[in-house]
C-alpha cells in the first residue's frame, strides 16, 4: 500500500501543471533505518560506507568515539576518533580512482552486554571468517581487511529519543580490531 501511495505521489508531482520540469537536487541515497538498535546502526554504517555518504557515516559515531586497530607492519596500535572516520569517508568520496567500496557485516550477529562497560551499553562482536569484510578497490590496487582478526563494536544509547520506535537510538562509541 505504501508503495502505491508513493507511486501516485510521484505521478502527480511529475505531471505538475503541464510544464516541463527538471528534477534537481541530490539523488536519493539508499534506505537508511532509524538507529533504534545496534544492528540498525551497523546496517546504516554499511550503506553509508558503500555509497560514500559522509554525513550518514559520521552520524553513526558518538562524539566520544574511539577506534583502535593493530598495525601489523609496525607492531603499534593506531587510534581513531570520530573526525578521523569522517576524514576517511570524505577522502573515499573525493577519489576519482576508487571504483568500489564495500563494508559488509556478517549475516548473523549477536548483541550482548559486557559487564566491564558502563550500564546500558551494548556490544556486537564477530570473529575471523564471520563474513565481515572491508574492501576498497583503487585501480589498479585494492585494500582488503585481513580476515584473521575479530571486530568488536560497542554502542551507547540515547534515550528518550522520539524519532525512534523504541524511544532509544544508538551510536558507535568503540570499534576495536582484535588480533588473534
Amino acid at each position: 500500500m505504501k508503495a502505491f501511495i508513493v507511486a501516485v505521489a510521484m505521478l502527480v508531482a511529475m505531471a505538475g501543471c503541464g510544464k516541463d520540469k527538471k528534477i534537481t537536487g541530490p539523488i536519493p541515497g539508499p534506505g537508511y533505518a532509524v538507529p533504534s538498535t545496534p544492528f540498525d546502526v551497523l546496517h546504516n554504517l554499511s550503506l553509508a560506507y558503500s555509497s560514500r555518504d559522509s554525513s550518514k557515516y559520521k552520524a553513526a559515531f558518538d562524539n566520544a568515539y574511539l577506534g583502535t586497530s593493530f598495525d601489523n607492519s609496525g607492531g603499534t596500535i593506531d587510534t581513531f576518533y570520530r573526525f578521523n572516520e569522517a576524514q576517511h569517508i570524505s577522502a573515499l568520496a573525493r577519489s576519482n580512482s576508487i571504483t568500489n567500496v564495500t563494508l559488509q557485516f556478517p549475516p548473523s550477529m549477536v548483541r550482548f552486554s559486557d559487564a566491564a562497560d558502563p550500564p546500558g551499553w551494548a556490544t556486537v562482536q564477530f570473529g575471523p571468517g564471520s563474513g565481515f569484510n572491508v574492501e576498497i578497490d583503487d585501480s589498479p590496487s585494492g585494500y582488503f581487511l585481513s580476515r584473521n582478526v575479530s571486530e568488536e563494536f560497542k554502542f551507547v544509547p540515547t534515550a528518550p529519543d522520539s524519532t525512534s520506535p523504541t524511544d532509544t537510538t544508538w551510536k558507535i562509541i568503540r570499534w576495536t580490531e582484535i588480533n588473534p
